[in-house]
């Protein structure tokens, strides 16, 4: 009778020994389940994040491109003010100390105005 009150009483060393390994493997299941659920997470989140950077990324090239179409007309605008004959003339006149050309000194010369197959004829 001694034995039957003390497997009543007391959980056995089997039952103890399963009831341990049910638990580590509770444990272990739901640590890889916790583990596939933060990969899925990252998987999914990390290109979001990616499209976030590159449209960063975006809205500062176009910036950048912005500043480039600026700088260039206001380069155009330079350079057709540095073109003006007239700007030129005047530097030549001050700066350089040239005068206009007498008209003894201006030779015009003619275009010739052949064609290709013209020349190769005799």
């Amino acid at each position: 009778m001694a034995r039957a009150q003390r497997s009543a009483s007391a959980p056995s060393a089997r039952g103890v020994a399963e009831g341990r390994a049910s638990s580590k493997q509770l444990y272990g299941l739901v640590a890889l389940s916790t583990a596939i659920m933060l990969i899925g997470i990252l998987l999914y989140l990390w290109p979001q994040m990616r499209i976030v950077e590159l449209s960063y990324q975006q809205d500062a090239l176009r910036s950048q491109q912005a500043q480039a179409l600026q700088r260039q007309k206001e380069l155009q605008v330079e350079l057709a003010s540095l073109r003006r004959l007239d700007r030129i003339e005047h530097l030549a006149i001050q700066q350089l100390g040239l005068k206009p050309p007498q008209l003894s000194q201006v030779i015009y010369l003619r275009q010739r105005q052949e064609t290709v197959s013209a020349r190769r004829m005799p």
